[in-house]
């Protein structure tokens, strides 16, 4: 048990800077749905947006694989 909560620490604390790097260099929205937008401003805007949403459901990894590793300590103990 104590591996498994030392795995679970260490994989939230490496992902921390990848959740970083995950918003920094967010998929691309697919060209299917920014096709049909003209204008720079808005499409600039919705990529933006999708970095964000992104970066957000990426930044919930860190957190719960630091409380599932604090959860296990603490029952194991």
């Amino acid at each position: 048990m104590k591996l498994l909560v030392n795995v679970l620490f260490w994989f939230g604390v490496i992902s921390i800077p990848l959740s970083w790097i995950a918003w920094w260099v967010a998929p691309e929205v697919g060209p299917q749905l920014l096709e049909g937008i003209t204008d720079p401003a808005m499409r600039a805007a919705l990529e933006e947006a999708h970095k964000q949403r992104w970066g957000i459901y990426v930044g919930h990894w860190p957190v719960t694989l630091l409380v599932l590793s604090l959860i296990l300590e603490r029952r194991s103990a």
